[in-house]
């Protein structure tokens, strides 16, 4: 299981090395734009952004906020008997699940896909699939109303604050090898950034 993620974040210091050697001052994190806390508005803002890029196909009906976890949400759940539920009411979230499906071709100048095509052995793919449908990642957009941390469960390690992410999901069909494309040079990266009014990293998480 694993995810790749692009987030909004700025180092909130410098690192280790500048700070010892050259007695830096942290870094100021950008103030958040004041219009960025409708969460809906913005998700919406990001889905046109994929759509205008050719990475998604326009939705036909408004997505809804989905209450399930994620790889990189799942430290932000607790457990409530036999339940997953969300851990901080205090916090408002908007999740946007979109299935592989949903996905454009184009998706692979962006990061690689997995298709049907991947994961049935040569010769063995029914002809009643098409060899070219995704299935995977899933894409979801998470928006918080504060910047959350960022956990890798499998290191317990901090590796983020964002207070926006966009998940590749890959599933049972993640390996650390797979490419990823991304770049903060792309138009999709530049156009997320304006919307967010700060850099947009990217962070794999296993």
């Amino acid at each position: 299981m694993g995810s790749f993620v692009i987030i909004t974040e700025e180092p909130y210091e410098p690192g280790w090395l500048s700070r010892t050697l050259f007695g830096a001052t942290p870094r100021p994190r950008p103030p958040r734009p004041e219009e960025t806390l409708d969460l809906a508005a913005t998700a919406d803002k990001i889905v046109h952004a994929f759509v205008e890029h050719g990475y998604l196909h326009e939705p036909l009906a408004p997505p809804i906020h989905s209450p399930q976890e994620t790889h990189a949400t799942q430290t932000l759940f607790a457990n409530t008997g036999d339940q997953r539920v969300w851990a901080d009411p205090n916090l408002q979230w908007l999740h946007w699940a979109f299935e592989p499906r949903c996905l454009r071709r184009d998706i692979d100048g962006l990061l690689q896909p997995v298709t049907n095509e991947d994961i049935w052995p040569d010769g063995e793919l029914p002809e009643s699939l098409d060899p070219h449908e995704m299935v995977a990642p899933t894409l979801d957009i998470h928006l918080f109303s504060q910047p959350i941390e960022l956990i890798e469960r499998t290191y317990d390690a901090k590796v983020g604050h964002p207070w926006a992410m966009i998940e590749f999901h890959y599933g049972d069909f993640f390996h650390e090898g797979r490419p990823r494309r991304w770049s903060e040079e792309q138009p999709l990266a530049v156009d997320l950034a304006t919307l967010f009014g700060c850099r947009v990293e990217a962070r794999l998480l296993t």
